[in-house]
């Protein structure tokens, strides 16, 4: 009896550690829309929950381009887009289990377009360091380091793209940081000089360009956002090497931003409870 209960407290540790492997996918909508946050099922592209508007305290809503876990923290970034000049350009930090937003600060990244709209963070993503990069929506697909505290956004080095279509950014656990800065561009980014190296012309499921891309442990996810007025979406895997893409199915209208949830390490007491479990079966055995 004792032997069976002390194998159902190991069983029941392993379950616990188990359960937090499991990332959850979040999604947020712009393209030229309002601002919703999603989660999402990672296996299909299907919505699970609709968590609500991306709202502030006074009402106003921020469409989100992009998403970003700290991978410490654990806290939701998202960088808001331009279709609102209240809301333009801006880093935000976002309560995920209602929406709420709070402002942080505008990138003043520096380009803008002939109107005069500021370029915003096409995407974003952290290193396992905790600094944050983003891609810019106007004046080429330049890759930015972030401030976490100010929001302002410093250019790393020039791509020599002239122009954004998409813009998914994300960083491998080793760091190697992937992008797909156009509709037909799928490559890597140097982190010091923010050299861009093309791998492939991805396959599109809906055409248009892969707006946002995250790393779900060793697996790179890609949202192809479609062109208007459908603005159809599809969740994809990426391969790392070729780029071949393999379709998982279609998402929510509009969506333009993904992040997976930061996955905790087992924490240390987990780990002595699960070496004390064991050390006590091997002097069972003794």
């Amino acid at each position: 009896m004792k032997k069976f209960l002390t194998f159902v407290c190991t069983l029941s540790v392993f379950a616990g550690l188990g359960r937090a492997e499991a990332a959850t996918l979040y999604g947020a909508s712009a393209a030229g829309g309002p601002g919703q946050l999603y989660v999402i099922d990672a296996a299909t592209g299907a919505m699970i929950q609709n968590v609500g508007p991306l709202n502030d305290s006074l009402g106003a809503n921020y469409p989100v381009t992009g998403l970003a876990f700290h991978p410490t923290t654990g806290l939701l970034y998202g960088s808001t887009g331009n279709s609102d000049p209240a809301a333009a350009a801006k880093l935000i930090s976002i309560n995920p289990l209602s929406g709420f937003v709070t402002v942080i600060g505008s990138f003043n990244a520096g380009p803008v377009n002939s109107s005069g709209t500021p370029s915003t963070m096409a995407d974003l993503a952290f290193d396992s360091a905790g600094n944050l990069f983003g891609v810019g929506s106007i004046g080429g697909p330049q890759l930015y380091s972030i401030n976490l505290l100010t929001g302002q956004a410093t250019v790393i080095g020039s791509t020599g793209l002239t122009s954004t279509s998409g813009g998914g950014l994300a960083i491998s656990a080793g760091g190697t940081i992937y992008g797909t800065p156009t509709s037909t561009r799928f490559g890597t980014y140097n982190p010091g000089t923010g050299a861009y190296v093309n791998i492939t012309n991805p396959t599109k499921p809906v055409g248009g360009a892969y707006a946002a891309l995250d790393f779900n442990g060793g697996v790179l996810y890609g949202l192809d956002l479609g062109p208007g007025p459908a603005l159809a979406t599809h969740l994809v895997t990426f391969d790392l090497t070729t780029g071949a893409v393999t379709d998982l199915g279609a998402s929510i209208s509009a969506l333009d931003a993904i992040a997976f949830t930061v996955v905790p390490e087992p924490s240390s007491m987990a780990l002595l409870a699960i070496a004390g479990v064991l050390l006590g079966l091997r002097r069972k055995k003794l």
